[in-house]
């Protein structure tokens, strides 16, 4: 049977231990660390300056187990993105697995205004590239599983965590962003 997933993502509580694991299907930037599908807490543009949004721990939750397993997972976008703004990945996976959150920290930030830059902020991630520059073609290797054997073969294994942050300058335009369609891909025998 194929493997099924939900995407997840981690939000509130304190670092180890989230207080809301939201099933989503949407993902908005914000400067708040809530699932609210709303215009509240928006990132604001001020000259000269570049503002973010609270930083996202997103990841993928086995509901349906593969005949086998599940593995070589890899990120990409459509490679257009928004002027004036910049989709952050962060290049390494803090842990994640159905028994510890270790790799999660609570978003942190000024509610309404910014939020912290997560390379300066988040301890798992010490690099980030900007998300429209992995594609089909050329993706982004990971989120990684750290589950037994490094691969995904039962039902609530869940892969490491994916942390996405949207920087914002002066030259962004005002308002609600298009949506853009964000791609976690894998092999399954």
């Amino acid at each position: 049977m194929a493997a099924t997933f939900d995407v997840k993502l981690d939000r509130g509580g304190s670092d180890g231990s989230p207080g809301n694991k939201d099933t989503i299907t949407n993902l908005r930037f914000k400067t708040a660390d809530d699932n609210d599908q709303d215009t509240s807490n928006p990132i604001p543009i001020v000259a000269g300056q570049t503002k973010r949004s609270y930083w996202r721990h997103v990841y993928m939750k086995c509901t349906v187990a593969p005949t086998t397993k599940v593995d070589n997972i890899k990120f990409y976008t459509d490679g257009d993105g928004w002027t004036g703004c910049t989709l952050n990945v962060g290049e390494q996976f803090p842990t994640n697995t159905d028994a510890a959150d270790t790799g999660y920290e609570l978003a942190t930030g000024t509610l309404g205004d910014t939020g912290d830059e997560m390379v300066a902020n988040h301890s798992g991630i010490t690099s980030k590239v900007d998300a429209f520059t992995k594609t089909q073609g050329s993706p982004l290797s990971g989120p990684s599983i750290n589950e037994d054997g490094n691969l995904i073969d039962a039902v609530g294994e869940e892969t490491d965590y994916l942390v996405l942050q949207l920087d914002v300058t002066d030259s962004a335009s005002p308002g609600t962003l298009s949506q853009e369609t964000l791609t976690i891909m894998y092999d399954e025998i």
